[in-house]
Formats: C-alpha cells, sequence, structure tokens
C-alpha cells in the first residue's frame, strides 16, 4: 500500500488488490521438502545434502511477486535474485492471504499469479516458436452453475480467462504457436470452488486425464479450437 501512495502509476491492480488482504499464515514446509528431495535426487544427491546451484532441465522460469515493491521476479532467468530451486517454487506458490510470504536474500515474495495468472506475456521476447499452457484458473469453455457461491467463482474465473486470452493474442500476433488447456464444464464440477480442498486431488487428476485428452485430439473447429 506504501508503494502503492509513493508510487501509483507503477503498482499493478492486482498486487495492489493482495496488499489488503490479511497475512498468510499457512507454510509450504512439506512443498519446501519435496521439491528439495527430487532436486537432489536428479544429482544423485540423499536428501541431506544440497544440490548444485544448476536448476534443472535447462532453461526454468519461476514467478514470483516481491511483496513490498509489487514488482515482479522471475527466479531462474538471468539478472534475477539468486534462488535455491526449492525456495524459488515455494514464494511461487505463496497465495496472499493464505500462506505467509517467502523470503529469499532478505526479500519477501508471494506467488506471481498476483501479477498474471499464467504470465505470458514474458513469452513474447523469449525467442521460442510454440508455448503450451495449463491454467486451472481459467475456463475457456464455462458452465452455468446455479448456487450463487459458484456463480460468484465463474464471474472470477470469468476476469481470469480474459486476461490469459489478452496474453494469448499477443503471442499469437508474434507468430507464436499457442496451445491452451483450461479446465471445462466436467472437470469443474469435480474442482468445486475450493481449488485447495486436498480430498478432490484424486478425482481431479483423473477427471483431468481424458478431458485433458479428448480436448487435444479435438479436430480444428470443434471444441478443442477453443481451448488451443
Amino acid at each position: 500500500m506504501l508503494a502503492m501512495l509513493l508510487t501509483p502509476h507503477r503498482v499493478h491492480p492486482s498486487v495492489l488488490a493482495s496488499a489488503w488482504l490479511p497475512l498468510g499464515r499457512g507454510n509450504h514446509g512439506a512443498l519446501r521438502e519435496m521439491v528439495h528431495g527430487l532436486h537432489c535426487h536428479s544429482f544423485g544427491l540423499p536428501a541431506t545434502r544440497e544440490p548444485p546451484s544448476d536448476w534443472v532441465g535447462g532453461e526454468t522460469w519461476i514467478v514470483a511477486v516481491d511483496y513490498d515493491s509489487g514488482r515482479r521476479a522471475v527466479f531462474g532467468r538471468p539478472g534475477a535474485p539468486p534462488a535455491r530451486l526449492a525456495d524459488a517454487v515455494v514464494a511461487s506458490c505463496s497465495i496472499p492471504g493464505w500462506y505467509e510470504p517467502t523470503v529469499i536474500g532478505g526479500r519477501r515474495y508471494v506467488d506471481g499469479g498476483v501479477r498474471s495468472p499464467t504470465s505470458l506475456g514474458m513469452m513474447a521476447r523469449a525467442g521460442v516458436d510454440e508455448v503450451f499452457v495449463l491454467a486451472p484458473m481459467a475456463s475457456v469453455v464455462a458452465d452455468r452453475p446455479r448456487m450463487p457461491h459458484e456463480r460468484l467463482e465463474r464471474q472470477l474465473r470469468s476476469l481470469i480467462t480474459m486476461t490469459m486470452l489478452r496474453e494469448v493474442r499477443a503471442l499469437r500476433a508474434a507468430g507464436i504457436g499457442v496451445t491452451v488447456l483450461t479446465p471445462g464444464p466436467e472437470d469443474l464440477a469435480v474442482l468445486g470452488v475450493n481449488l485447495m480442498d486436498p480430498r478432490r486431488r484424486r478425482a481431479v487428476f483423473e477427471t483431468s486425464l481424458s478431458t485433458s485428452a479428448a480436448a487435444l485430439a479435438s479436430p480444428a473447429g470443434s471444441a478443442a479450437e477453443a481451448v488451443a
């Protein structure tokens, strides 16, 4: 909020909105341990060791937002603050109001989705020919639920979808191929309105295996064209 008062034109509206949420209390200790263990395993090291600073799998960019300045940080990209892979992943999952910010190099970071649901815009100058997008918070093919809380969730999802599609159009205008996968009506019925509900994970995963495959296999002009 202080950054907004000092430099209002430099603070993204959605970043400003996150400043009004209470400080999250949850932490991603289990997620950090899992990513750290996988990172160590990729180098053939026990989890008790510290893996090399090299990122896994070539170029890996992980997006977060500096909680104090409101600026985006892309860990793994040249010029970004140095960070361990596990810490960068946790920072990118630290949803404001739900999880506590992640401290890296003395700075606090939160989920990059605060700035953009997909961060697609920064791919325009990345030198890539094709981009695949998995956007669980958007829905190109939505449903029409009856319950008021479900309709409210769909309105938020619609705003996220419009933001994503604007970035998709910009990439396509630059000659970059873009394929987008978002939850459809069948997925939304399984997801529910609480995306943090762990009881739905297996059902969501199993449903997505069939719906995603069907969407990618659909011929041009059908439902898949609306998604891709």
